[in-house]
């Protein structure tokens, strides 16, 4: 019996100047039963391991230069839905992913229809740096995300392909390894089934030498993707606050020479377009949830908060309303963040 009979998947492997590794890994695979589809990423060695490939039967798509490996998934991933896919199994081209983890994610796509499967490796386990960042990475995504993952680094992961996930993770942003993140961040618009982990072998070959990862650059742009929402919301709170301070001044100065009406015309200009940037901007492609009415009340809310605390804090407690409010005013503007991120999810 061939592995994942019931249902029509394949393994899909980006590849850039690979090793012998890749011919190993994919004769396997085929022995398995399993198509296996690779794309070269623009290599300039290598070509004799690709050419095997293509002799063993292997779908090989090629770049004519080097793209990186999100640009390469997405190369894999329209390739094998339009020739009618169920299923994409990603692993690496280095031989770190077994077999047997490999055929096991498949499996659980047929378990979990609908799902991402992401195979988990031992976090104690890992290289020193590898652990580090991976867990620097975990707990920054629970809290910026909402989202508690064992790996957020892993390369093996069991896709389903279909009419409403492919438009969407062709159209992620992110060339190189920044868009495995973004799938992550996007995961519940994407797989609304939800994301399964599965405990995979932890492997390192050589020390992960043969791993083009570059620390700095890529993992610059990684936590660049990580931060992404909350660096917009900061810089929409600043143009907001710009738009309040100015048009306050304008009505002041020029037209009603009084400071509560124009404080007020100023605060409820500076707010629809606060909320303007938010949706359209900062919370891009944000959903019914998140609308003038919501925002309003959470606006509310976040001032009925703010009095209440200083109240308790500063007039019944006597602590200095300096620092209290200084302090209150960071928190609630950290929840307002996520209470609206929430809203645009939904």
């Amino acid at each position: 019996m061939k592995a994942w009979e019931n249902m029509r998947y394949g393994v899909l492997i980006p590849a850039y100047e690979p090793e012998e590794s890749l011919v190993t890994l994919v004769r396997a695979l085929t022995a398995a039963g399993v198509p296996v589809v690779v794309v070269d990423d623009g290599s300039t060695t290598g070509a004799e391991y690709f050419e095997t490939l293509r002799v063993l039967g292997t779908v090989v798509l090629a770049h004519e230069t080097n793209h990186g490996k999100g640009r390469a998934l997405k190369t894999g991933l329209e390739y094998m839905w339009k020739a009618g896919f169920d299923g994409a199994v990603t692993a690496d081209a280095d031989g770190q992913h077994t077999v047997a983890d490999i055929l096991r994610i498949g499996g659980e796509l047929e378990t979990h229809p609908g799902q991402l499967i992401l195979g988990a490796r031992d976090v104690a386990q890992m290289l020193p740096r590898s652990k580090t960042g991976n867990s620097i990475t975990r707990v920054l995504f629970r809290v910026l995300h909402g989202v508690n993952l064992q790996d957020t680094q892993t390369g093996l992961r069991g896709i389903p392909l279909d009419s409403y996930t492919v438009p969407g993770l062709l159209t992620l942003p992110g060339e190189r390894y920044e868009y495995e993140m973004e799938m992550l961040m996007h995961s519940r618009t994407l797989f609304p089934a939800g994301v399964t982990e599965v405990p995979i072998e932890t492997i390192y070959i050589d020390g992960n030498a043969s791993s083009h990862f570059r620390p700095i650059r890529d993992g610059m742009k990684i936590y660049s993707v990580l931060f992404g929402s909350f660096f917009k919301y900061l810089l929409s709170s600043v143009l907001s606050y710009v738009v309040d301070y100015s048009v306050f001044s304008l009505l002041y100065y020029r037209v009603l020479e009084q400071a509560v009406p124009s404080q007020v015309a100023a605060r409820l200009i500076s707010a629809v377009f606060n909320f303007t940037l938010n949706k359209f901007y900062v919370f891009k492609g944000s959903g019914k949830k998140y609308n003038l009415l919501s925002y309003t009340l959470l606006a509310a809310a976040v001032l009925t908060v703010s009095s209440a605390a200083l109240y308790i804090l500063v007039d019944w407690l006597g602590l200095p309303a300096y620092s209290v409010k200084l302090l209150v005013d960071v928190l609630l503007y950290i929840v307002n963040y996520f209470v609206q991120k929430k809203l645009a999810s939904i």
